[in-house]
């Protein structure tokens, strides 16, 4: 097995080993472990804004590291350039290179000698550039060169996925608020007929509490016979009904239930599970 890709496999098992808790964690992770694995002296992480193309320090190790975080700038330089043309790039001539800047190097006191800036892409969006700076060995090999690109990929991909949970945890959020808030009651399960939703007005009509939650659907035939029946219709033979009414016992009381039955879908408009919206008309 060559050193690459021993390199490579090592920090991919160390990343799923640490599992680094949040998305800031993972940029730390990407400059601290990757610098570490490239023998480089410093490295840092700039957040990308494409639309304004400006860069960010957002992580940074070395002499002069904690010096430079929240400082924001145009393209320019090597990362720049990475950014730009979404490549990584090698310089191991820093003095003689064009995509180097001074700029950092004359207010910082620091000299670059050699680079390695790679950019981070996830599903298309450019997320931001690692840049590793200054080889211990004095210039970075064509291995290297490689290896920081698979690394800025590794945590890339590691950050989408999470910002997508992020987004999907949201969505659950505010679908469960909106369900427990609705005027009428809602009973839902998903595809293997277990019940997902059973909101606070379906408690009301019913008289019970939360019991059925997680439960198989089936169970509520000791409730109310005609939710297994309209649920089961949309789980086995997809058909719902809009406008319906069942009499149901309550607790010795008999009671009017106007529903209709839905498919549930999730963001992405695949079929969830299903479930009944009802409303108590006896006195209307």
């Amino acid at each position: 097995m060559s050193d690459t890709l021993e390199l490579l496999l090592k920090f991919s098992d160390d990343l799923a080993l640490e599992n680094p808790p949040s998305e800031d964690a993972l940029w730390n992770y990407l400059v601290r472990k990757g610098a570490g694995l490239l023998n480089c002296h410093a490295a840092s992480f700039f957040e990308a804004d494409d639309v304004k193309r400006r860069l960010t320090f957002k992580h940074s190790i070395g002499p002069v590291g904690g010096d430079l975080v929240g400082l924001g700038f145009g393209y320019q330089g090597a990362v720049g350039a990475c950014a730009e043309t979404r490549k990584t790039i090698l310089i191991n001539d820093a003095e003689n290179s064009p995509f180097v800047t001074r700029k950092v190097d004359q207010g910082s006191g620091f000299k670059t000698k050699t680079v390695i800036a790679a950019p981070v892409i996830a599903n298309g969006l450019l997320l931001g550039v690692v840049e590793y700076i200054n080889s211990i060995e004095g210039a970075f090999t064509e291995d290297e060169f490689k290896a920081a690109g698979v690394l800025a990929a590794l945590v890339g991909r590691d950050v989408y996925i999470r910002r997508l949970e992020a987004t999907i945890n949201q969505l659950n959020l505010k679908g469960e608020s909106t369900i427990n808030n609705l005027s009428g009651g809602f009973i839902g399960a998903d595809l293997e007929g277990r019940v997902i939703f059973f909101n606070l007005k379906a408690s009301e009509i019913f008289e019970v509490g939360q019991e059925y939650l997680n439960k198989p659907v089936v169970e509520l035939f000791q409730l109310c016979p005609e939710v297994v029946g309209a649920i089961g219709d949309v789980l086995k033979q997809n058909k719902t009904v809009r406008r319906q009414e069942f009499s149901c016992a309550v607790n010795g009381k008999k009671k009017l239930i106007g529903y209709s039955s839905i498919n549930i879908k999730g963001v992405d408009g695949k079929v969830m599970g299903a479930g009944v919206i009802f409303q108590d008309i006896t006195d209307l």
